[in-house]
């Protein structure tokens, strides 16, 4: 009987082993291996760590780097059938959590947005794990079905998105209701629908960030102080500006750079800053490079992909993953406003890591040679 069961799991390693992407594979773990280098230099601002060593800092980026690895190595295992039978359930768990944050009992508010829950042993940002989720739940809602063609399926559609988007502005996170409004626009793109209805959506949506800007003041602060930074502080923006001269093409040398002793979010949201400086040019280069080959590999695979689903579900997930490190990447450089962006698998964090562990994980599936 024990025969039986080991041959059984060795048949589905072997099953996975030949139909896994092993490049995209190869990929994550040399990202995984850059976020536990980097990890040696952060300087974490939560409360686990503001009294320990940066040597206890990097054993709890280790453990969420761990963590993170197995999720996205066990999700890759699911059966495609499986994921949409359960997906919306999931979905409609972390939409509660997410809705939870802008409820003053249960929500922790931390320079001016609600965006947080704290769990004690952790605090969940449950935006990070709600957005590859939202891209299986529009797939589902905007797939071609040839037996049913359902043309309320948009509205629907447009429906989930205006209730995570609702409650981003209400937070507020700007930042992240771009990447969701990205992930929305793409999705729809892909399903087929008309291109004017596509513009439409896109106008109103960018009338409807001019509205945010006038009457939601944190918005208001960080666009105004991009636009004229002679009349605001951007001692952050200049700090990280500085970083990438001081790191010039090979950089100072891991731990020796000063940004993450001067910047409160150097683990976070200026990481690649810190990156600059210690690795130079060379150093965000490589990493840069890596997600657009993981974008790279993701997009071929849609493009050739004949299931629907799969392919919506592909072209979100790599859009919203690319997006997010575009958008870390400009606001290090100061070329937008700041966003409060983490850049993938590299920040501190673990509501950060494991969102995109479970992004990694479905791309993983979702590459697959076979489904079935």
């Amino acid at each position: 009987m024990n025969e039986i069961i080991d041959n059984k799991d060795a048949s589905v390693l072997l099953n996975w082993w030949l139909n896994i992407d092993k490049s995209l594979l190869i990929s994550f773990f040399v990202l995984s291996f850059f976020g536990l280098v980097i990890s040696f230099t952060i300087k974490p601002g939560s409360s686990l760590v503001d009294e320990v060593s940066i040597f206890n800092a990097f054993t709890i980026q280790s453990a969420y780097l761990v963590m993170g690895i197995n999720i996205f190595i066990l999700i890759s295992f699911i059966d495609l059938k499986n994921l949409k039978k359960y997906a919306p359930l999931l979905y409609i768990v972390l939409f509660i959590l997410l809705l939870a944050t802008i409820i003053p009992s249960f929500g922790i508010e931390k320079k001016g947005s609600s965006r947080w829950l704290d769990f004690t042993f952790i605090t969940l940002m449950p935006v990070e794990l709600i957005k590859p989720i939202f891209c299986i739940i529009l797939a589902l809602t905007l797939e071609n079905k040839i037996d049913k063609i359902n043309s309320k399926k948009y509205f629907y559609s447009f429906i989930l998105y205006i209730l995570v988007a609702l409650i981003l502005i209400k937070q507020p996170d700007i930042g992240q209701l771009v990447i969701v409004s990205a992930i929305f626009i793409s999705s729809f793109f892909l399903s087929g629908f008309s291109f004017p209805i596509l513009i439409i959506i896109i106008v109103l949506g960018f009338i409807s960030f001019i509205g945010i800007y006038f009457f939601n003041s944190n918005v208001e602060h960080r666009v105004n102080s991009f636009l004229s930074p002679e009349q605001y502080d951007i001692s952050q923006a200049t700090r990280s500006i500085s970083a990438f001269i001081e790191g010039g093409f090979f950089g100072v040398g891991q731990g020796e750079g000063k940004l993450k002793n001067d910047l409160q979010e150097s683990h976070t949201d200026y990481i690649f800053a810190v990156i600059a400086e210690e690795y130079g040019v060379i150093g965000c280069l490589i990493i840069l490079f890596l997600f657009f080959y993981i974008a790279y590999r993701s997009f071929r695979r849609a493009y050739n992909e004949k299931d629907h689903f799969v392919q919506l579900c592909l072209f979100s997930l790599t859009v919203y993953l690319s997006l997010q490190t575009l958008v870390h990447a400009a606001v290090n450089l100061r070329l937008i406003p700041s966003t409060g962006m983490t850049l993938p698998f590299i920040s501190y964090g673990g509501s950060s890591i494991l969102g995109i562990s479970f992004t990694l994980g479905l791309m993983l599936l979702l590459t697959k040679k076979s489904h079935n």
